[in-house]
């Protein structure tokens, strides 16, 4: 998918935040009134807003990440499962496999009316973005949508997407040969059958390691513990808590210095388990495995795979834990201050009734546009398969 066209398709859903609450509450269906007169000026204000709003909030990349993992990723490991290609997995008996193939199914037949989706949604996207910006200037005056633009240009709002951003990604970052990565590894893992406690010092009958390999073990820990970014995200998530969320919150003072003391524990205790965990492991890693099984989980460690996970991870933590006190404050004052205004221009019954009456029409006529862009064979296909998948007993 381009990098815009998904950007249509969120105009109705996102209007619901960009136009004044008083605007947008629900109301029975009406007749939808005469078009009324817009002012340029205010539609082309509306219009730069909502290209922003669909820029910061990442739409369309994550919804294209998301299509491609469909595609790439997911339904060819759906597939590679049901015929038991999958590395540490029995193929599945009849059963299972018929019921897995109409998920396989439901999945196909999604990624084909998403590209259908597509195509529709990049031809109409400029149509859009001119029917829901002049539906705003119907009803919205230039300072509210200066208002909503300032809230967001708000650090905790942009922060806030980026971290959705990030999140996604831990459901989208991988490719099909990763999958297969973490399949051959968890094969290779599972037939080892490894006796921890029979490797701890002490045991009955434990032998003590060569130094070489206990070397070789504890090079194998470093890296692990590099490759993490443990220490990064344990750093974070207690910044968070004591600089941001205990300040920011609103709890009694009590609950307050309560929470401060729990993140200090917190850290203590993983640095003290950090370090019981290092001091022993390579010993108990050197004695439970052989030297070409250590060389063997060693190079899964430095594998691209196994580095992008604990990468992806790192940065939905940081992008999560990356907002400051200041941000806070200054969003929730903000948020008073729009209340207040929205409160100071709130518009009759009738006004509300009508504006939406309008948009509950301009709703219906995108939704049927673009409904009708999905071919027949295409929406017949996937309203029979999930009729299908309803009636059979679940896969999982």
């Amino acid at each position: 998918m381009r990098l815009k066209s998904l950007a249509p398709a969120l105009f109705i859903a996102l209007t619901a935040a960009l136009v004044p609450a008083s605007l947008a509450q629900e109301k029975p269906a009406v007749e939808a009134p005469a078009a009324a007169p817009v002012d340029p000026a205010i539609k082309q204000a509306a219009k730069g807003l909502i290209e922003e709003a669909l820029t910061v909030s990442h739409a369309a990349g994550i919804f294209a990440d998301l299509r491609r993992t469909l595609r790439e990723v997911y339904i060819p490991a759906f597939r590679d499962a049901i015929e038991g290609n999958l590395p540490g997995l029995p193929a599945p008996d009849a059963k299972s496999a018929a019921a897995m193939a109409k998920v396989l199914t439901v999945m196909d037949y999604a990624r084909k009316a998403a590209d259908e989706l597509d195509a529709a949604l990049s031809e109409n996207r400029e149509a859009m973005i001119s029917d829901v910006a002049g539906q705003i200037a119907k009803t919205a005056k230039t300072a509210e949508i200066e208002d909503i633009r300032g809230i967001l240009r708000l650090p905790a709002i942009r922060k806030c997407l980026d971290a959705l951003n990030e999140m996604t990604k831990l459901a989208t970052g991988f490719s099909y040969a990763d999958t297969k990565t973490f399949s051959g590894f968890s094969a290779w893992a599972n037939g080892l059958n490894l006796d921890l406690q029979q490797a701890m010092p002490g045991a009955p009958g434990s032998a003590i390691p060569a130094k070489r390999k206990i070397a070789k073990a504890q090079a194998l820990m470093d890296d692990l513990l590099t490759v993490s970014h443990a220490d990064e995200m344990v750093a974070d998530v207690r910044r968070f808590v004591r600089e941001v969320y205990v300040e920011t919150a609103a709890m009694p003072e009590e609950d307050r210095e309560n929470l401060r003391e729990r993140a200090d524990q917190f850290e203590f205790m993983y640095n003290m388990q950090k370090a019981i965990v290092l001091a022993a492991a390579p010993s108990v890693v050197a004695a439970a495995l052989t030297d070409e099984q250590l060389s063997q989980l060693h190079e899964f460690v430095k594998s691209s795979p196994f580095g992008k996970a604990f990468d992806l991870l790192r940065n939905a933590v940081k992008s999560s834990t990356a907002f400051t006190k200041e941000d806070i404050l200054e969003a929730q004052n903000s948020f008073k201050e729009l209340e207040k205004r929205t409160k100071l221009m709130e518009r009759s019954q009738a006004e509300q009734d009508k504006a939406q009456a309008e948009w509950d029409a301009l709703i219906d006529k995108w939704t049927q546009r673009l409904k009708d862009r999905i071919s027949p064979e295409t929406r017949s296909g996937l309203d029979k398969s999930l009729d299908d998948l309803e009636t059979s007993d679940s896969p999982i």
